[in-house]
C-alpha cells in the first residue's frame, strides 16, 4: 500500500482497508453512545422527573455538540488529533457513569452537556481523519460507508438496551466501556494525522438571503428530529411499552433514514428541490399525526416510526443541498458550519419546546408537536414555491448524501483550495 502526502493510493479497496481504524472507532463510539438519550428517558421517567426537566436534561446532549463544533477544531488545531480524541473519549467515558451515582436533574443534565461535547469532537477528529485518508476517486464509496457504519451504529445501539434493566448500572458500564474501547483503534491507526485548518464563515444574513426554504427547513428538522430523538423513549414507557420494543421503535426510525435517504437525493436532482422538501416535509406531518391516533402497541408503531425517520432525517441533507444550490461555488464549508448551528439550535430547542406539549396532551403531544413544525415548514417552503421562481431542475447541484448531525462536519473537513485570507489557524503540532 502506497501512502502520498497522508492519502493512501490504489484501489477503493486499499483505501477502506486502510481506514479500519476509524471505522472500528466510530462504530464502538456510536454504540456506545446513542443508546444513553433512550436509557435517561427510560431511566428518567422512573426516577419521577416531569417531562418538562426531561425535556431539558435530553436538550442539554445538543447544546453540547453547538459548543463543541466551535471549541473542538481549536483544540484539535493546538494539541493534535490524537490527544484531542483521547481526551474527549476519556470525558465521554466518564460522563456515562454519572446517571448511576445521584438522580439529581442538574448531574443528568451535565452528563448530557458533556456527552454531546465530546461525540461531537470525537467526530471531528474522526471525519476529517477519514476524509484526508481518501482521494478524490474514492471519496464518495469511503463517505457511503461511513454512513453505514454511523447509522448501523445508532440503529444497533438500541437493540443493546434488551441486555440489560436500564434500572441497573450494567448499561451505563457498557456505555463506558464501548467508548474507552473506541480509543484503540484510532490511536493505534496507522494513516498519518491530516493537517487541519479553520475557514472563516459567511454571514447568516447571507445565507438567509439566499435560501430561506433552506434555513427554515434545517430548523424545522432539528426541532422534529431533536424532539423525537430525545423523548420517543419518554412517549414509550407512557403509552406502555416494553424496554425492548421502545429500543426497535427509536431504531426504526434510524433504519427508515438509512433506507429512504438515497431513493430521496435521488429524487432531489430530478425535480425542484423546494418542491420536494415541502413534499417531504408533509409526509413527515402526516406520519405524526397518524402516530397521534395509533394503536401504541403491535407493529404500528414501528412502520410509524421508520416513515417518520425516513422524512425527517433525510430532509437534513436535503436542505442543505437546496442551500449549496444557490450559495456561490466554493462556500460549501461555510454553509456547513452556519448549517450546523441553525439544525443545532433546532435539536436543542426541540426538545424544551415538546416536553411541555406532552405534559399538556398527553404521551401524544409529542407528536402533535412534531405535526406542527413539519406542516410549518410545508406551508413556508409552498409560500415560497409560489411567489419566488426558483432553480430549474438543471440549475441544480449533484445531491450530497450526508448523515444527520454530523454530514455538516463531513463537509467542514472537506478538502478545497483555500485563499490564504481564509486561513485562520495553523497546522497541529507533532504527535
Amino acid at each position: 500500500m502506497i501512502k502520498t502526502n497522508g492519502r493512501i493510493a490504489g484501489p477503493t479497496g486499499q483505501t477502506i482497508l486502510g481506514a479500519w481504524g476509524l471505522f472500528s472507532a466510530l462504530l464502538l463510539v456510536m454504540l456506545g453512545t446513542n443508546m444513553l438519550a433512550t436509557v435517561i428517558g427510560i431511566r428518567a421517567e422512573r426516577v419521577g422527573f416531569s417531562t418538562s426537566v426531561t425535556g431539558v436534561i435530553l436538550s442539554l446532549n445538543y447544546l453540547g455538540f453547538l459548543l463543541s463544533a466551535w471549541i473542538a477544531p481549536r483544540l484539535v488545531v493546538t494539541v493534535g488529533h490524537i490527544r484531542v480524541y483521547a481526551a474527549l473519549a476519556s470525558l465521554c467515558s466518564s460522563a456515562s457513569l454519572l446517571y448511576v451515582v445521584t438522580d439529581s436533574p442538574w448531574v443528568w443534565g451535565t452528563g448530557r452537556l458533556i456527552s454531546g461535547f465530546t461525540l461531537s469532537g470525537m467526530l471531528i477528529v474522526a471525519e476529517s481523519w477519514l476524509n484526508d485518508s481518501t482521494t478524490n476517486q474514492s471519496r464518495g464509496r469511503v463517505l457511503s460507508i461511513y454512513m453505514v457504519v454511523l447509522t448501523g451504529g445508532m440503529a444497533a445501539s438500541q437493540l443493546l438496551l434488551t441486555v440489560a434493566d436500564p434500572n441497573g448500572i450494567a448499561i451505563f458500564i457498557v456505555s463506558s466501556l464501548l467508548v474507552s474501547v473506541g480509543i484503540v483503534p484510532i490511536t493505534l491507526s496507522a494513516t498519518p494525522s491530516p493537517d487541519f485548518h479553520l475557514a472563516a464563515k459567511l454571514s447568516f444574513r447571507t445565507v438567509w438571503a439566499a435560501a430561506p426554504v433552506g434555513v427554515v427547513a434545517g430548523l424545522g428538522q432539528g426541532l422534529g428530529v431533536g424532539s423525537f430523538l430525545s423523548l420517543a423513549a419518554v412517549y414509550g414507557a407512557r403509552v406502555g411499552m416494553s424496554v425492548g420494543m421502545i429500543a426497535l421503535f427509536v431504531s426504526a426510525a434510524i433504519i427508515g433514514a438509512l433506507v429512504l435517504q438515497t431513493p430521496i437525493g435521488i429524487i432531489s436532482d430530478r425535480v425542484r428541490r423546494r418542491r420536494l422538501i415541502s413534499g417531504v416535509a408533509l409526509l413527515a406531518a402526516l406520519v405524526s399525526v397518524w402516530m397521534v391516533y395509533a394503536e401504541p402497541t403491535g407493529w404500528q408503531p414501528l412502520l410509524i416510526s421508520f416513515l417518520f425517520g425516513g422524512m425527517s432525517l433525510p430532509l437534513y441533507a436535503l436542505s442543505l443541498s437546496h442551500i449549496n444550490d444557490v450559495v456561490p461555488p466554493g462556500s460549501a464549508v461555510s454553509v456547513s458550519s452556519i448549517y450546523l448551528f441553525i439544525t443545532g439550535v433546532g435539536a436543542f430547542l426541540g426538545p424544551i419546546i415538546a416536553a411541555p406539549v406532552m405534559d399538556w396532551l398527553g404521551p401524544s403531544g409529542l407528536f402533535w408537536a412534531t405535526a406542527v413544525i413539519f406542516l410549518a415548514v410545508t406551508l413556508f417552503t409552498l409560500v415560497r414555491v409560489i411567489t419566488k421562481e426558483g432553480l430549474s431542475v438543471e440549475q441544480q447541484r449533484a445531491f450530497t448524501m450526508v448523515p444527520a448531525r454530523t454530514g455538516a462536519i463531513i463537509l467542514q473537513m472537506a478538502r478545497r483550495v483555500r485563499h490564504p485570507s481564509e486561513i485562520i489557524g495553523r497546522k497541529p503540532k507533532n504527535e
